[in-house]
């Protein structure tokens, strides 16, 4: 009977450790559907040793457009922002951290020092931690950018008297830094320097600048750095005379002398949809990733195209609808990730 059973239900014969290895390869948004298959598959879910288990998926991700809706990679469909408390709308993010999530904005800044005089913040760094969004350590960077040099200042969250720290100066004149993406290892950030262009490292450990000699792509415009795998990209619009004119993703290679090397291009009717036909007229998306999925947005026509950098793969989604341009805006270019507690029935408290 044994040997039947286990014939019409092979998952019930598999041992309870093996169950537990597969699900947790799975999306957390994916897992909750199962849970309501039976009883036994919600104890397992629900367990301290499965939790242990879980990772953050790259496609278990939520970009937001606003504080109540948000694009989900997996389902690709807009959803509901999984946070209990729901966001307030009228404190949208400041910054965002890589993986896992993390979101800083002004009131949370009010439990802290004083940023130093003008400066503005460019990263929060938060350290690898288990699937549970409870609260965490991070370090906030900010930097000031006076024409003639750059600094930059860091502040350590886990210090029992938290203190902005003063990092080296970078004599190179820039106008303001673009966004910064942490290294897999997060002892380095990479930041894009506008007014000249150029890329920035930043050692999080000593607080020195350096300034690889790397060219940036010429006429490049809207442009965002994120990392995958170890290595960094560069996505941007590249335009002519003053005019978008094509989409492309860079990685940097491994030979500074090489710089940066084309690595996929968007196609023609993506290009098409996400500038809303606007040629010649259109100038400016925003970006956001996680974990090699990226996204670009159009708030102004609501257009969004996903691009799977690990399968090379571009997506147009539907058009985005009833959201205001100016509050989209504000909100885009943050994601979060759930926590456990969705398995638990609850929603993942805010960050």
């Amino acid at each position: 009977m044994a040997a039947d059973s286990a014939a019409c239900c092979p998952w019930d014969a598999l041992p309870a450790h093996v169950q537990e290895r597969i699900l947790s390869r799975l999306p957390l948004t994916a897992l909750i559907p199962v849970a309501a298959v039976s009883r036994a598959l919600r104890r397992l879910l629900r367990s301290p040793a499965f939790h242990a288990l879980l990772s953050q998926h790259r496609l278990d991700a939520f970009f937001l457009l606003s504080p109540r809706l948000a694009f989900h990679p997996l389902s690709r469909r807009l959803l509901q922002v999984p946070t209990s408390p729901p966001l307030d709308p009228s404190c949208p993010p400041l910054i965002s951290s890589a993986s896992p999530s993390f979101l800083v904005t002004a009131d949370s800044l009010l439990r802290l020092p004083v940023l130093p005089d003008r400066s503005y913040l460019i990263a929060v760094v938060v350290p690898p931690s288990p699937s549970s969004s409870s609260s965490r350590d991070y370090t906030l960077v900010a930097v000031t950018t006076n024409g003639a040099a750059v600094r930059s200042y860091s502040l350590d969250s886990a210090d029992p008297s938290p203190r902005w720290v003063p990092g080296a100066e970078l004599p190179l004149p820039f106008a303001i830094l673009g966004n910064a993406a942490v290294a897999s290892d997060r002892s380095r950030l990479f930041v894009l320097g506008r007014g000249p262009d150029a890329l920035l490292v930043l050692d999080l450990e000593t607080g020195k600048w350096a300034a690889p000699p790397v060219v940036i792509p010429h006429g490049l415009t809207t442009a965002h750095l994120f990392v995958l795998d170890d290595r960094l990209f560069l996505v941007g619009g590249v335009e002519r005379l003053g005019v978008l004119e094509r989409v492309v993703v860079w990685q940097l290679d491994n030979d500074e002398a090489v710089g940066w090397v084309e690595v996929a291009t968007m196609p023609s009717e993506v290009f098409t949809e996400l500038v809303a036909d606007r040629h010649g007229s259109f100038w400016h998306f925003q970006a956001a990733d996680r974990m090699g999925t990226l996204c670009l947005y159009n708030a102004v026509d609501g257009r969004l195209v996903m691009f799977d950098a690990v399968d090379c793969v571009w997506t147009m989604m539907p058009r985005v609808s009833g959201l205001g341009a100016g509050e989209s805006q504000m909100w885009f270019g943050h994601v979060l990730e759930p926590g456990v507690e969705l398995l638990l029935g609850e929603r993942s408290p805010c960050s």
